[in-house]
């Protein structure tokens, strides 16, 4: 009724016309009647059972194996085991505020760990969700009286629902201080110690030092068996990290710009966003983008690269289970930024490259192998992959030059490299006299008549230093030569060499 009334208002007061509202009803009035028109749907029984089974094959495949020192995964499924950490009582395996559902049920990890190595698995609660600042030196004790003659210990750490959720911005990417003690005392007391963590967002890492790392991150309804197949190896990890895994917080791309100020956030990371910021950083990492161990090992060779008829790339390697379990690996496809080599004119310039990440991935895939066996992967780069926007044109373009097309299996994992050469769009445009002298000096046709020019202003001299005029001016608009010249160069002929150049292009 409120709203009714200020939009009475408005069109008494003239603010908003009748037409305007008139329109706005018949829109509203329409989508009534195509809403109301709809044949009604009959009510679904969905099976339960395997949207189940499906949650929990999903889950086994986003866990991501993040360490295994000496081979410690997977587990043998003995009552002797021990398992701290609340979490493994009462997991978190969905995001808080808007994502919140329903489950139809929830698989416990520990209640699943025991039905594979026995009940007589010993647990020990080790912290308390929500309140982990302070360590509690009763559950300490607890746990590593728990763990000191376990046969190996599954420690379950993570981020409670009230420290990242939706609406609020998380102040660090630590693990709670009491979570850490417990790692750190756990590991010193049993270093047959498994972490499997549970978490939204990105965590520093690089304090635990057990030699197993799951990461299970947010697994849903069917993680707690999920978790279980692969400590217990039913299931061969292949998950692979979204994100970035740094050493600190300072060395994230936007740590200087994020939040801003009085409601305004600089995105100063610019195209530098991710895994691309810390490679062209050369900033050591605790796990990169793409990573993720597997039970098996596997070998990668014969690279081949060719362009399509259609502007992009096909990408094809072969792929060998060199261990002795079956297993799936993701193979990713990273591209350099594109080189060109110098102009071949009287004086080579290079051209300044726009600015770019060392390598993007532009594609990837996966496959399953047995023990021993091979198989050829292909991947296509499109036209659109290999394309970014140009200032310039204010067009999306493939930029012409020789690209560095990397394979591996994470993004500082490359296990085979080649080069190839693209044709792509002419984003040069014409000459002007704003355009800089190394611009210039690149076209063939301007180069040669402009190097008599520069040679005669300059009597052929250099700096002495081995650097010619090119080289120090080059970034300087070619038509500030006219003012240079003092009247020897006029303004016309400057001009005819470039509309000369243009017309060759």
């Amino acid at each position: 009724p409120a709203a009714d009334a200020a939009v009475a208002e408005a069109v008494a007061n003239g603010r908003l016309a009748p037409e305007a509202l008139r329109s706005a009803a018949v829109r509203v009035a329409a989508l009534a009647r195509t809403a109301a028109a709809r044949a009604p749907r009959a009510p679904e029984t969905p099976d339960l059972d395997a949207h189940h089974a499906l949650a929990r094959e999903v889950a086994g495949r986003a866990i991501v194996l993040l360490r295994n020192d000496d081979d410690l995964l997977p587990l043998t499924p003995t009552a002797d085991l021990a398992v701290i950490g609340e979490l493994a009582a009462h997991p978190r395996y969905q995001g808080g505020g808007s994502s919140h559902v329903h489950a139809t049920r929830v698989d416990v990890p520990l209640e699943e760990i025991r039905a594979r190595a026995g009940a007589g698995v010993g647990f020990a609660a080790g912290y308390r969700i929500g309140a982990e600042t302070d360590t509690d030196a009763t559950l300490l004790e607890e746990a590593v009286s728990v763990v000191r003659a376990a046969s190996a210990v599954v420690l379950f750490l993570g981020l409670a629902d009230e420290q990242e959720s939706e609406g609020f911005d998380r102040a660090d990417i630590e693990l709670p201080p009491a979570q850490l003690a417990l790692a750190e005392t756990i590991v010193a007391a049993n270093r047959r110690t498994v972490i499997v963590l549970a978490h939204g967002g990105v965590l520093r890492l690089s304090p635990l030092t057990a030699p197993a790392l799951l990461d299970g991150a947010l697994l849903g309804q069917a993680g707690g068996a999920a978790i279980a197949d692969v400590l217990f190896g039913d299931v061969n990890p292949s998950g692979r990290l979204a994100e970035t895994v740094p050493e600190r917080l300072s060395d994230t791309p936007d740590h200087l710009s994020f939040p801003g100020e009085f409601g305004h956030v600089i995105y100063g990371e610019g195209v530098f966003i991710g895994y691309r910021w810390y490679d062209a950083r050369e900033l050591p990492v605790t796990f990169p983008f793409g990573h993720g161990l597997s039970y098996t090992t596997f070998e990668y060779r014969d690279l081949e690269v060719h362009t399509t008829d259609d502007g992009g790339l096909r990408v094809a390697a072969t792929i060998t289970n060199a261990g002795a379990r079956t297993g799936r690996e993701v193979v990713q496809v990273y591209l350099g930024a594109a080189t060109s080599a110098p102009a071949t004119g009287p004086t080579p310039v290079t051209m300044p490259t726009p600015v770019t990440a060392p390598r993007e991935l532009k594609a990837f895939t996966d496959i399953d192998l047995d023990p021993g066996c091979s198989a050829r992967v292909e991947m296509t780069v499109t036209a659109d992959d290999l394309s970014r926007w140009d200032l310039r044109t204010h067009l999306f373009v493939v930029r012409s030059g020789r690209y560095a097309v990397s394979v591996g299996a994470s993004s500082r994992d490359i296990r085979l490299t080649a080069e190839v050469d693209v044709v792509g769009d002419d984003t040069t445009g014409d000459l002007t006299l704003e355009s800089s002298i190394a611009e210039v000096l690149a076209d063939p046709v301007a180069a040669e008549a402009m190097t008599k020019i520069t040679d005669a202003l300059t009597d052929g001299a250099d700096t002495g230093e081995g650097m010619d005029l090119a080289t120090i001016m080059g970034s300087v608009p070619v038509g500030r030569i006219v003012d240079f010249s003092a009247g020897a160069l006029p303004r016309e002929v400057l001009q005819d060499i470039l509309d000369r150049a243009n017309a060759a292009r």
